[in-house]
């Protein structure tokens, strides 16, 4: 993984930390637009998966989760 994971972002599909910080920085100082709460791909604004539309997805995740670990927690 040391090896391949540095590798990953001489692709289009990955960025490095230094890339990934300058982005951040410029969503957050205004240099790229985007409004409040949206999701911003590199340099541009943009809709998230489709996943991230539906209806009680995190109520159900955070209930499995509770299910999962509550032998844990008893």
């Amino acid at each position: 993984m040391r090896t391949i994971t540095p590798l990953t972002a001489l692709t289009p599909l990955a960025s490095t930390q230094q890339e990934a910080g300058q982005r951040l920085a410029d969503v957050v100082l205004g240099l790229t637009p985007a409004s409040s709460g949206s999701y911003v791909d590199r340099t541009r604004e943009t809709r998230s998966s489709a996943e991230s539309y539906v209806p009680n997805r995190e109520e159900r995740l955070w209930t499995a989760v509770e299910e999962l670990t509550s032998v844990f927690t008893t």
